[in-house]
C-alpha cells in the first residue's frame, strides 16, 4: 500500500470527488431497493419462521458487511427466498428435538455459514462456482418456489397444521386436508394483495407494488377489525403475533448462545446443512454478481466476493441474522435504479434501519396473510419459465441436471438436494471431460488436410489422429486401445497430433507408452507433432521423448498446422524408404510407366474449391468471391461439396448460385429495381441449404480413369469440371476442359505444351 492512500487529506479528496459524482444516485438507488426489499425481507423471516424483524435485521447487518468487503458495485445482500426455505428445512425440526429456543439454532446455522463461506474466499477457491452449472440454480430455484407456495397456502387461508409437515407430499395432503377449515377474511386478504402485487406494476411500473399492496390490504384489515381478539377463530394473525417489530435496536446485539459453550451434538447435526447452506448462498451471490457485471461492465473478484459474504453472515448471527445471500431481484431494482457504487447497498441498509425507527408501529399490524400472498407472487416469480426453456433446449447434460435438482428438491430434504444438483453438475462435466476428442487428418492432394471423424478414414500407410481436449488420468485410460482401432494392415506410420491437449500427466505418459511399445511390435512408426512446452516437459520427464526418437518429434508453431506438415513429411519418407527397402530385398524395381499411362493421373489438377455441404448459400457466396476476385481465367468455377467425412457430394457452379440467389426476383419489378434493392431480395436466400441446390449427379472417378472415359463423362453428363476421388469417395483433384484437350493431345501423339497456344 502506498504512504499517500494513508494521508487524511486524500481521504477528505476521495470523499468529496464521491459526494459529487455518486452520492445522489446511489442514495435515490438505496432508497429504491430499501421500499421494495422491506416487505420482501419481513416476508422470507415467514418462510423460515422467525419473527419479521429478523428479515429487516439481516436486509441490515449482511447487507452492509458485504457491500464493504465484497467486489461488485450492484449486489444488495440479504434474506433470499431459497436461502429462508433451506434454514426452515434445517431448523424447524430441531427446537423439540433439543430444546433450545429456535433463534439460537438459527444463529448457529449462520454463524456456521458464515465461517465456511469466509474459509473459500481466503483459500482463494472462489473459481470453483465456474464449475457448477447454472442448471443447479435453475433447478433448485423452482423446486424452492414451488415449496414456498404450498408451504404458504396455510397461512394465505389462515388454517394451523396440528402437526409439522417435513415433506412435499405430507404439505400437498395437509394443505388439501385443511382447506374445509379456511378463514375467509384471511383468504381475501390474502387474494387482494395477490392481485395488487400484479396490477400495481402494470398500472406504473414506478410504484413501489409490494408497500402499495401490504399497505391497502393491510389498512382494510386494520380498520375493518379483523385483527381483534373478539374475531375468535376468523380472527387475522398480525405481524405483532408472531414477534413485536420495536422502534429500537437495543436487543439487536448477541453473542449466540450455543457458542459459548458449542453445542457439538447440534453442530454436527447441522454441519452438513451449513455447507450446502453455504454452496447454495455462494452459489446464488457469485450468479447474480456475474449477471449484474455483465450489463454494467464491471469486473468481479469472487474470492473477495466471498469473503464479503462469508463476512456479512458471520458478523451478521451476532445481530440476530440469518444467513442471507445476494439477491437477484434487489441487485437488479439497484442496478437499474441508477446505483453506481457499493454505497448504494449501504444506503439501502441505512434505509431500512431509518424504516424500522419510524414505521415500526406500522410495521406490527400487517397481516400474515398480506405476507403469504406477497410470497406467492415470488415464488411463481422463482420459476424462470424463459431460463428453463432455454435449459432445456440447450441438451442432455443440462436438463438432466434441471430435472435431477428440481425433482431432489421437491423429494429430499433441502441440504441434500443442493448436494444432487452440485454432484449431478461435476459429474457431467467430468464425463465430458473424461473422454478425448479424436478424429483423422486426411491430407489433400493440392495442399493441407481434412478433419474426419475418428476409424472414417480410408485405409492409409500413414494414419494422421488429431487429439484434443483433456488427457488426464480419466480420459487416458483405454485411450490408447480406442487409437489402435485406426490401424490397418496398411499402415506404416501413425502421426498423432497433440496440439490442444490439456490437463496431461503421469497416467496420459504410460498410455502413450503401452500405445508406442504396441506399435512397435507392429513395426508401425510413432510421430508426434504439436508438442507444446508443457508437454514436452512432461514427454522428457517421463522419458517418453528419448524412447520415441528426437527424429519422431516436432513442436509446436504459431503457423497453423506446420509442425503436422513437417510430420507428415517425415512419415513420407520413413514409408518410401520402407518401400525401397522391401523392393531391393525382392529384386524389384518400382513400375514408374503408370504415372505416363493416359489417365487422369496425367492430367490432374490438385487446385480445387472445396466446401462443407453444412454451410449456407451466404457462406458460399462470400467464399467464391474472395476466391475468384484475383483469380486468373484458369480457375475452376466449380464449387465442389463434401461431407464430414470429406466425400464428394455435389457441385455448385456460379450460375447454379445466381440462379438460386434471384429464385425472388421477377422480371416485371426487376428494371425498376436499384443495387441495394437487388441486394435485399437476394439476401432472403442466403440461409439456403447448399444441399438444396447443388449438382448430386456426379460421375465418380478416380485417378485410374482413362482420358476417353473422362472425355465420356464431362459431355455426356455436361460437365466442364470433372471432378476425380480417390478409392474413398475423397476428392483429390479435378480435371478441366483444357485439361482433357492436352491428354487428347497426348493420345494423338503431339506435345501439347509445345503446339498448343498458352490459355
Amino acid at each position: 500500500m502506498k504512504l499517500s492512500a494513508l494521508n487524511p487529506a486524500n481521504w477528505l479528496t476521495v470523499i468529496g470527488d464521491y459526494s459529487k459524482t455518486d452520492l445522489k444516485p446511489d442514495a435515490v438507488a438505496g432508497l429504491t431497493v430499501a421500499v421494495m426489499g422491506v416487505p420482501q425481507a419481513m416476508a422470507y423471516a415467514v418462510i423460515a419462521e422467525l419473527p419479521p424483524v429478523y428479515g429487516l435485521y439481516t436486509a441490515m447487518i449482511t447487507c452492509l458487511l458485504a457491500a464493504i468487503l465484497g467486489s461488485s458495485r450492484h449486489l444488495v445482500t440479504g434474506p433470499t427466498n431459497a436461502l429462508c426455505m433451506v434454514i426452515f428445512s434445517l431448523t424447524a425440526h430441531l427446537p423439540e428435538k433439543y430444546g433450545i429456543h429456535h433463534l439460537q439454532i438459527v444463529l448457529l446455522l449462520t454463524f456456521l455459514v458464515g465461517a465456511i463461506q469466509m474459509a473459500f474466499g481466503l483459500l482463494r477457491l472462489g473459481g470453483i462456482i465456474r464449475y457448477v452449472s447454472h442448471s443447479v440454480v435453475i433447478g433448485f430455484t423452482a423446486g424452492a418456489g414451488i415449496l414456498i407456495a404450498f408451504n404458504q397456502i396455510k397461512n394465505l387461508t389462515g388454517v394451523t397444521f396440528e402437526e409439522r409437515p417435513e415433506r412435499f407430499f405430507e404439505v400437498v395432503f395437509q394443505t388439501f386436508a385443511h382447506l374445509p377449515q379456511t378463514n375467509p377474511y384471511a383468504l381475501f386478504i390474502g387474494a387482494l394483495t395477490i392481485v395488487l402485487l400484479i396490477l400495481i406494476p402494470k398500472i406504473n411500473p414506478q410504484f413501489p407494488g409490494a408497500v402499495l399492496a401490504i399497505l391497502v390490504a393491510g389498512a382494510l384489515s386494520f380498520y375493518m377489525g379483523w385483527h381483534e381478539v373478539d374475531m375468535a377463530d376468523r380472527r387475522l394473525e398480525i405481524v405483532r403475533d408472531i414477534g413485536v417489530i420495536e422502534a429500537s435496536f437495543s436487543g439487536i446485539f448477541q453473542i449466540p448462545d450455543l457458542l459459548f459453550p458449542l453445542s457439538f451434538d447440534l453442530t454436527r447435526e447441522i454441519g452438513l446443512g451449513a455447507a450446502a447452506l453455504a454452496v447454495l448462498g455462494l452459489i446464488e451471490a457469485a450468479s447474480i454478481a456475474r449477471a449484474v457485471a455483465s450489463q454494467s461492465g464491471q469486473r468481479l473478484d469472487f474470492n473477495r466476493e466471498f469473503v464479503g459474504q462469508g463476512a456479512g453472515n458471520l458478523a451478521g448471527s451476532f445481530f440476530s441474522c440469518f444467513a442471507g445471500s445476494g439477491s437477484f431481484t434487489r441487485s437488479a431494482v439497484c442496478f437499474k435504479s441508477g446505483g453506481r457504487t457499493r454505497m448504494a447497498a449501504i444506503f439501502s441498509a441505512l434505509w431500512t434501519a431509518l424504516t424500522i425507527l419510524l414505521l415500526a408501529d406500522v410495521a406490527n399490524y400487517i397481516p400474515k396473510a398480506c405476507l403469504a400472498g406477497l410470497l406467492m407472487v415470488i415464488a411463481y416469480s422463482m420459476i424462470d419459465k424463459r431460463r428453463m426453456l432455454v435449459t432445456l433446449r440447450s441438451g442432455r447434460h443440462s436438463r438432466m441436471v434441471l430435472f435431477g435438482t428440481l425433482g431432489s428438491t421437491l423429494i429430499l430434504p433441502l441440504e441434500y438436494a443442493i448436494f444432487v444438483g452440485v454432484t449431478l453438475s461435476l459429474v457431467l462435466l467430468l464425463r465430458v471431460t473424461g473422454e478425448t476428442d479424436l478424429t483423422q487428418l486426411v491430407p489433400r492432394s493440392d495442399s493441407g488436410f481434412d478433419e474426419v471423424p475418428f476409424n472414417r478414414a480410408a485405409p492409409s500407410p500413414i494414419v494422421i489422429v488429431n487429439m484434443e481436449g483433456d488427457l488426464y488420468f480419466a480420459a487416458a485410460e483405454d485411450l490408447d486401445y480406442k487409437m489402435l482401432t485406426c490401424i490397418t494392415p496398411q499402415t506404416r506410420v501413425v502421426i498423432l497430433r497433440m496440439k490442444r491437449l490439456r490437463a496431461v500427466g503421469s497416467s496420459a505418459m504410460a498410455m502413450l507408452e503401452h500405445y508406442w511399445e504396441v506399435l512397435s511390435k507392429k513395426n508401425i512408426q510413432l510421430v508426434v507433432c504439436g508438442i507444446e512446452d508443457e508437454l514436452e516437459k512432461v514427454m522428457t520427464g517421463s522419458g517418453l521423448r528419448k524412447q520415441i526418437g528426437e527424429q519422431n518429434i516436432f513442436y509446436a508453431d504459431n503457423k497453423l498446422f506446420q509442425s503436422t506438415e513437417l510430420a507428415f513429411a517425415r512419415a513420407m519418407s520413413i514409408v518410401e524408404m520402407r518401400r525401397s527397402k522391401a523392393a531391393r530385398d525382392n529384386g524389384t524395381v518400382p513400375d514408374a510407366s503408370s504415372a505416363d499411362s493416359l489417365t487422369a493421373r496425367s492430367i490432374l489438377s490438385p487446385c480445387i474449391l472445396r466446401f462443407g455441404n453444412q454451410h449456407a448459400l451466404r457462406e458460399a457466396v462470400w467464399l467464391m468471391y474472395e476466391m475468384f476476385k484475383n483469380a486468373d481465367t484458369k480457375s475452376s468455377s466449380s464449387l465442389f461439396l463434401q461431407n464430414k467425412e470429406g466425400k464428394l457430394d455435389g457441385e455448385l457452379t456460379i450460375w447454379t448460385i445466381l440462379t438460386a440467389l434471384s429464385d425472388d426476383l421477377s422480371p416485371e419489378i426487376a428494371e425498376y429495381l436499384t443495387p441495394e434493392d437487388l441486394g435485399e431480395i437476394m439476401q432472403r436466400q442466403f440461409t439456403t441449404s447448399l444441399g438444396e441446390i447443388s449438382r448430386r449427379d456426379l460421375p465418380r472417378l478416380s485417378e485410374r480413369t482413362e482420358i476417353h472415359n473422362l472425355v465420356e463423362a464431362s459431355v455426356k453428363q455436361g460437365l466442364s469440371v470433372v471432378p476425380i476421388c480417390d478409392e474413398d469417395g475423397r476428392l483429390k483433384g479435378l480435371v478441366r476442359s483444357i485439361d482433357l484437350l492436352k491428354g487428347i493431345g497426348m493420345a494423338i501423339g503431339f506435345n501439347p505444351e509445345k503446339e498448343l497456344p498458352k490459355v
